[in-house]
């Protein structure tokens, strides 16, 4: 199973639930490109937070491979008044739901922010030392093979 991970395209400034930028939709439509030149795999599953932002940054490849976008609260980033053990949880137990769901040859798309990836990071088993992949910028993502361990590939931006 493979697993691809990003933050959502740069978005505005303002706004309870900002929408990406110009180039935050275009940071999208690279993503496709990415896909269809090969250097990322077709995807068979994709999953948004409830933020605009993460679904505008997954639309054009929905669109382009006919796929539906899940919508997942899980995905979104730590709510007011949430602990940090509660938040861990969360991330923990819908990383074993998509386990279950899916089967070891799909590819799985998330687009979510960046304190999710940040926790994702530090509670996941990996033969990779992460750590100095804290740093995500908009539109960037990380890319797994999952077995075992999540076995690192790449992180690279669109």
């Amino acid at each position: 199973m493979m697993w691809v991970i990003f933050r959502h395209g740069e978005k505005q400034t303002t706004g309870f639930d900002p929408e990406l930028t110009s180039r935050g939709l275009e940071q999208a439509q690279n993503i496709v490109k990415k896909v269809k030149s090969g250097h990322l795999p077709k995807p068979q599953a994709l999953y948004v937070s409830t933020k605009k932002r993460t679904t505008q940054t997954l639309s054009p490849l929905a669109q382009e491979f006919h796929l539906k976008t899940q919508i997942k609260a899980e995905l979104t980033e730590r709510v007011p008044g949430e602990t940090h053990e509660k938040f861990r949880f969360r991330i923990q137990e819908f990383l074993v739901k998509l386990l279950l769901l899916h089967q070891d040859h799909e590819v799985i798309y998330l687009c979510t922010h960046y304190d999710w990836i940040e926790e994702f990071l530090s509670v996941i088993e990996s033969d990779t030392d992460l750590s100095r992949y804290s740093q995500f910028g908009a539109a960037q993502y990380i890319l797994f093979d999952k077995n075992e361990l999540w076995h690192f590939i790449r992180s690279e931006g669109v």
